[in-house]
């Protein structure tokens, strides 16, 4: 599949989401932009047939991610970080630029990487999710939030996630937005503004991080 680029901010928390019933609420219900007539409630869901994202662990990289997740191979890798950047009066975050390779039909030999990396000398981590997703389509002169697996052009996915890795519980909120070209890098601070202003609780810039930070934390 074709390189997918992107701008994101993403922060992470000790425990499950039903730990923080302010951010669960506000991320289901938070209406900042006009809704398409189809839009309903943020639909939860697990990874197909409950099987975890198997990433290889790379200890003290951070500016990459490798991972296997329903039958393909995907890698990520961080372009730049763009440092902190504050989101309306509360609310901090590090923001970044990536890209991701998603990879079909690869041989066994990579897929035997993720199921048995020990023997190769390798170590991998399974994450457990369950993510809802929101979408907010910039095709058009305003935002307008549509149903994710809509295709679009311009947009910004906002999504909460539920994590358990070796048993431990965390969950993370995180908005990506593409293409990263110029227009999106100088209207992201303010499209994220309009969705986080709502939330009561202030996101900081001691939780938000990557996900190869957060794999080496």
């Amino acid at each position: 599949m074709p390189p997918f680029a992107s701008i994101e901010t993403r922060w992470f928390f000790d425990r499950d989401s039903a730990r923080y019933p302010v951010l669960r609420r506000w991320f289901e219900t938070c209406t900042p932009f006009p809704r398409a007539a189809n839009v309903s409630a943020p639909e939860w869901k697990g990874r197909a047939g409950g099987e975890p994202d198997v990433y290889l662990l790379m200890p003290g990289c951070i500016d990459m991610g490798i991972k296997w997740r329903e039958g393909t191979l995907q890698i990520k890798g961080r372009l730049e970080d763009l440092g902190t950047c504050r989101f309306g009066a509360r609310h901090e975050g590090r923001v970044q630029r990536w890209i991701k390779w998603t990879c079909e039909d690869v041989p066994a030999a990579y897929r035997s990487l993720f199921t048995a990396g020990a023997e190769h000398g390798l170590e991998t981590a399974a994450v457990h999710k369950t993510r809802a997703l929101r979408m907010i389509s910039l095709d058009s002169v305003e935002p307008e939030e549509v149903t994710p697996g809509v295709i679009l052009q311009r947009g910004i996915g906002f999504e909460m996630t539920d994590l358990e890795r070796d048993g431990k519980q965390c969950c993370s909120i995180a908005f990506e937005a593409f293409p990263d070209d110029a227009a999106m890098a100088a209207g992201f601070s303010a499209l994220v503004a309009g969705l986080v202003e709502e939330l009561a609780d202030a996101l900081d810039t001691g939780a938000s991080m990557s996900y190869p930070d957060w794999l080496c934390g």
